[in-house]
């Protein structure tokens, strides 16, 4: 499981709560990643625990109503989102810092995590100005919502996956360019396996929606990066309490 923090952080600020639902995001395509290079039982507790606080952040987020939110509101505690948070710090920094001061452990390639979180931030904005695109994802989410008491509320369960993988294709994955997962081709002939690949996906979808609901732009994203990359920290430093 990942760690718990020492205690539970301060309301955030603007920026804090911009930045920690784009690194919920990224935490979505570092698991799309993991999953798609080297198999769905490939990523351990740890990852499916990261996966699980996604869905369930996913099948909360509404099309509307959510700009008032703290991201937090949708998660128990920051550490649901440290994976995101270490993919994020690293996708910024190893452009034009081979070796920057973190507190955050590195990964050694951010950079297909990056794009493919790049491309679900342009795919959520087509998506989302497409009514009929949008009532899938409320209906898909009402339907899920009530699966989960059938399964004992186990968000994993191969039904569950399966239903948010066939949302993503029915919304994002209608949308030209698709996203072009790399990975093992003999994996992906397995349908539990590209399942849980377009399941992140699809969670990642609705935390680009809430990062743009609170805000964020591509453009902000890319000409503020030492100040994204100040609130990662400061995040981090909230997490574990660092003096």
């Amino acid at each position: 499981m990942a760690e718990l923090p020492f205690q539970q952080p301060r309301t955030l600020n603007v920026r804090q709560n911009r930045a920690l639902a784009l690194a919920a995001v990224f935490q979505s395509t570092q698991l799309t990643h993991m999953t798609a290079m080297s198999g769905q039982h490939s990523i351990g507790e740890n990852g499916s625990f990261y996966l699980e606080q996604l869905i369930k952040a996913s099948l909360n987020i509404r099309p509307t109503s959510n700009e008032s939110c703290q991201t937090l509101d949708f998660f128990n505690q920051l550490a649901d989102i440290s994976l995101g948070l270490k993919t994020l710090e690293s996708s910024i920094t190893q452009p034009f810092n081979p070796s920057p001061k973190s507190r955050l452990p590195k990964f050694s390639n951010a950079k297909l995590p990056m794009s493919y979180a790049m491309a679900l931030l342009q795919l959520e904005k087509k998506v989302y100005s497409n009514p009929k695109f949008v009532e899938i994802i409320e209906q898909s989410q009402q339907k899920i919502l009530k699966q989960l008491s059938f399964f004992d509320n186990n968000y994993l369960h191969p039904s569950i996956i399966a239903n948010l993988a066939q949302t993503y294709i029915d919304t994002a994955g209608q949308i030209n360019p698709r996203i072009m997962v790399k990975g093992n081709a003999e994996a992906f002939k397995d349908s539990a396996h590209t399942n849980r690949i377009r399941a992140s996906l699809f969670t990642g979808l609705q935390l680009a929606h809430l990062w743009r609901q609170l805000g964020g732009s591509s453009w902000g994203m890319i000409f503020s990066k030492r100040k994204l990359l100040q609130d990662i920290q400061d995040l981090a430093r909230l997490q574990y309490q660092v003096v």
